[in-house]
Formats: structure tokens, sequence, C-alpha cells
């Protein structure tokens, strides 16, 4: 039995030379990074909604003076501004990265002396604080399920939350008053912006 494998994206220069999931070509179709991915399914949509607002919630981060950047560093990531590097070693790693844009990066390696996994996430600190947080959220959806449709919905349920609580402190109101129904409504909201024709 002849089975034909993908060959790499006929755009792949453009990802680092990486082949991605949906941006492949068969040797009898061709397919380019433009080709639209199926979408995901409601009750995907519904498990990462209700992921990322657990996340979020167990963190406190309607409380006053949250952290976001303290947050990803209590979970082992090490988060590192793109002034830190030589400009050299910034466009080595961003060949690494597991994102595929230039204002970010993701890597996860291990650790030369002791094996065990790092998680670093790097971003372009010549941006507002609004864009900082946009680009690291985005890293580190990657860095939770890779460059999938998942992460893409991760970091834009992420960045939504985020977004309501520093204008309207929706997520302070739920915790003050306990009310779960506003919570269900919150989630219901959600999944009526990241339906299955949205998500990306």
């Amino acid at each position: 039995m002849n089975t034909k494998l993908p060959k790499r994206c006929k755009n792949a220069a453009l990802h680092g030379g990486k082949r991605l999931e949906n941006c492949t070509e068969q040797t009898d179709k061709t397919t380019d990074c433009t080709t639209k991915p199926p979408t995901l399914p409601s009750w995907k949509v519904s498990q990462i909604i209700l992921t990322v607002v657990n996340l979020l919630s167990e963190e406190g981060y309607f409380r006053e003076g949250f952290d976001y950047m303290e947050m990803i560093r209590k979970k082992g990531i090490v988060l590192k501004e793109y002034s830190a590097f030589k400009s050299e070693n910034l466009l080595e790693l961003q060949k690494v990265s597991i994102g595929l844009w230039n204002e970010g990066l993701c890597l996860i390696f291990p650790d030369p002396q002791t094996g065990a996994t790092c998680r670093m996430i790097a971003y372009n600190d010549n941006k507002s604080a609004a864009e900082v947080m946009q680009i690291i959220f985005h890293e580190l959806a990657h860095i939770m399920l890779g460059h999938t449709q998942q992460s893409n919905l991760i970091f834009r349920v992420a960045m939504l939350l985020m977004v309501l609580e520093q204008q309207f402190h929706i997520g302070r109101m739920i915790a003050e008053k306990g009310d779960k129904t506003m919570l269900k409504g919150i989630q219901e909201g959600l999944m009526q912006k990241f339906n299955a024709q949205e998500v990306l």
C-alpha cells in the first residue's frame, strides 16, 4: 500500500521552515496556508471557554492590583523583554518559536543541566501595555496547546475577559455577589461570540 505523505507547505519559509497542521500540500492536491481549517465543534468551544474562565477566576483576575505577568511567572514560565536580547540571538529564537509572529515568541526546551522542561515567553516591549498583554496571552495560549485553533480561542477569550474586567469590573461583581447566574450569563455570552464560525 503506497501512502502519500504530506510535503512541507509551499509557504513554509514564512513560518521559519516549519510545516504546520492544516498547512500542507499533498502530491495529488495542493493546499496552501490560506486554506481555511475546519471549525471547532461547539462542545470544544464551550470547554475552552470554561477552562479560561476557571483559570483566571482561580487566580483572582478581578482583584485590585491583579498582575497577569506574576500569574504566568508563578506557573514557572519565564517572561523576557525583546530588549534584553542581542538582535542576532532574538532572530535565532524566532526560528524555533512555537508561535509564528514577530511581536512575541514562546519556547519549550529541556534544561541542558537538569533535563527539566523550561518554558519562556519573550515579547516586544516597544509596545503599549495593552498590546504587551495581548502578545503575552497569545504566546501563553501557544505554550498551553501549541499552534492550533484551540490556542487562538484561549487567547481571544482571555483577552476579552481581561478587557471586560478593566472596563466594567464584571468579575469583581460576580465574586462579591456570588452570583452564579451572572457567571453563567457571561459564559453564554462568550459562547455566542466565539461560535463555531468565529473561533479563528
